[in-house]
C-alpha cells in the first residue's frame, strides 16, 4: 500500500479515535523473563469499536513518511534499518505494537490529559515525526533501549500532528513502552512539550496519570504480597476462609491506576518459567485478568461506545515471534519474523484468520 494512501487512512482513524476520548484508555503492558533467558512483553489493546487490525511485517529499507500538523506526510522521511513485525489499524502504517527483527519493541498507550506535544517550528517540521509515528522511527531504527535512550535525551521532535482537538485535549495523547531482547524497559513521554524517559525496572505500563505517578502510588500497597496472612491473638490464630488474603486490598477496577498496581502485583508474583514458549503461556494467562468484556465498562456521555478489549499479544524479543488473540478468535496464533526477514515488500495478515496457528 502507497505511503500517501497510508496517510490518508491515519487521519480519518485519527477523527474515529479522538471523537471519544474517554473510552480509549484502557491498556495494560506486562514484561515477563524466563529462566532461559527469553524476555516476553505482553499487552491488551482496547477500543469502542473494530479497529480492522492487522499483522503487518514491513521490510528492510521500507520508506516512512511521518505525518505534519495538518494531517499531510510532510514530516521527517526515513528508510528502515531493521525488518518489523507489529499491528496496525485501519490500514495505517503507525505501528500499535510491534518488534523488530533485534529484539526491540514498541507500544504505543493512551496518556490522554497528560500528553502535550511541540510546537515545531516550520523549518524543521520535515525533520519531526508524529506522535503515531514514534513507534515505526524508533522500531526501525534502533535494537537496544540504551540507544533509544540516548536517542531520546539527544532531542527528537513530536510534533502536534492530526489537528483534531476535544475537549481541550490534543491529537493522540500517547505514551511509549520500549523493551529490548535484554530486558531492559523505557517509558518515554512528552509533557508540556518536553520529553521525558524513565527506566521501568517493573516493566508495566497503563494509561493516565504519567509512569512517575503509577511508581509513586505502589507506595499505597507495601503490604500487599503472594503468601496468606495470619493474625495471633494471645492463643488464637485467626486464619481467612481461602487462599489469597495477601493481595486483599488490591484494587480490581478497571482504571489505569487499578490496572498498574495489579500488573505490578502479578507480575512480580510470578515464579519465572523455564522458557519463553511457557513465558507467552504465562504472560496471556496474566492478562486475561485484564480482559474488559463488552457492556462492563459504558461510557455514559457516548452511549454505545462501550470499550472492550480488541486483542491481547505479547512479543518473544528471543525468538522474534509475535503472538496474539481477539475477541474474535481466541486461538493464539503466532507470526516468526525470522521467517520472513529478507522479504522485499509489506505483508499483511489478518488476525483472525492469519497464516500461522500455534500448535498445542
Amino acid at each position: 500500500m502507497k505511503t500517501g494512501l497510508f496517510k490518508t487512512l491515519c487521519y480519518s482513524l485519527g477523527i474515529s479515535l479522538l471523537a471519544s476520548p474517554i473510552t480509549v484508555p484502557a491498556c495494560t503492558g506486562i514484561q515477563l523473563r524466563a529462566r532461559d533467558g527469553a524476555v516476553i512483553c505482553a499487552r491488551t489493546l482496547e477500543f469502542y469499536n473494530d479497529l480492522q487490525a492487522q499483522v503487518v511485517v514491513y521490510p528492510r529499507n521500507y520508506p516512512f513518511n511521518a505525518v505534519s500538523p495538518g494531517g499531510a506526510n510532510k514530516g521527517l522521511y526515513w528508510k528502515a534499518r531493521y525488518a518489523i513485525v507489529g499491528i496496525n489499524s485501519m490500514g495505517k502504517d503507525a505501528i500499535a505494537d510491534g518488534m523488530n527483527e533485534k529484539g526491540l519493541a514498541v507500544g504505543l498507550y493512551y496518556l490522554p490529559g497528560y500528553a502535550g506535544y511541540m510546537n515545531v517550528p516550520p523549518k524543521k517540521i520535515a525533520k519531526s515525526l508524529s506522535s503515531t509515528d514514534v513507534s515505526a522511527w524508533l522500531l526501525s531504527n534502533f535494537a537496544t533501549v540504551d540507544q533509544v535512550k540516548h536517542a531520546i535525551d539527544s532531542g527528537i521532535l513530536i510534533n502536534k500532528g492530526i489537528p483534531l482537538y476535544v475537549n481541550g485535549g490534543i491529537p493522540f495523547p500517547l505514551h511509549y513502552s520500549v523493551h529490548d531482547a535484554e530486558g531492559k524497559s523505557l517509558v518515554i513521554e512528552c509533557v508540556n512539550g518536553k520529553l521525558y524517559s524513565y527506566n521501568n525496572p517493573l516493566g508495566v505500563l497503563t494509561n493516565s496519570p504519567t509512569f512517575d505517578w503509577h511508581m509513586a502510588n505502589l507506595q499505597q500497597y507495601l503490604n500487599s504480597r503472594p503468601s496468606d496472612a495470619c493474625l495471633k491473638m494471645g492463643e488464637d490464630t485467626i486464619r481467612s476462609f481461602g487462599q489469597g488474603n495477601g493481595l486483599v486490598g488490591i484494587p480490581g477496577d478497571f482504571t489505569p491506576s487499578s490496572r498498574f498496581v495489579r500488573a505490578v502485583a502479578y507480575t512480580q508474583s510470578m515464579d519465572p518459567s523455564p522458557s519463553a514458549d511457557e513465558a507467552v503461556t504465562q504472560a496471556f494467562q496474566i492478562l486475561n485478568a485484564f480482559d474488559i468484556p463488552k457492556g462492563v465498562i459504558k461510557d455514559r456521555a457516548h452511549p454505545g461506545n462501550n470499550v472492550y478489549t480488541l486483542w491481547t499479544c505479547a512479543n518473544d524479543l528471543k525468538n522474534k515471534r509475535l503472538y496474539f488473540h481477539t475477541v474474535n478468535n481466541r486461538t493464539l496464533h503466532m507470526i516468526d519474523l525470522m521467517r520472513y526477514i529478507n522479504t522485499d515488500k509489506v505483508l499483511f495478515f489478518p488476525m483472525d484468520d492469519p497464516m500461522e496457528v500455534v500448535q498445542n
